[in-house]
């Protein structure tokens, strides 16, 4: 009897699996958890990530889809068709302001 074939169960069960950390507002709708452990099984782009949390927290979803909060890839600003890999540093970016006002 033959059996699977060498990495074929491996790539059937392939996800890859994120941490997002969230500040300010999207901590709060969040119930104020502080990061989100997520499996992206339909793909591994930015914005499969961004479907995935749509599902599970429709507020974050909303102001992702509005532009106004961001999503930061290992401390970039991310496109949406940016691959995402396993142990990617990953965060939500609300609005902020900053500087001094006396420049």
């Amino acid at each position: 009897m033959v059996g699977p074939l060498p990495g074929l169960m491996e790539h059937k069960s392939a996800r890859t699996m994120v941490t997002v950390r969230l500040f300010g507002m999207t901590k709060m709708l969040a119930g104020n958890q502080g990061t989100l452990a997520l499996a992206l099984p339909d793909g591994r782009r930015v914005k499969d990530l961004v479907a995935v949390i749509e599902a599970g927290y429709p507020k974050i979803g909303e102001l992702l889809q509005k532009k106004k909060v961001l999503v930061s890839v290992n401390q970039d600003i991310a496109h949406e068709d940016l691959e995402v890999q396993d142990g990617d540093e990953i965060a939500l970016l609300p609005p902020f302001a900053g500087g001094s006002g006396g420049c």
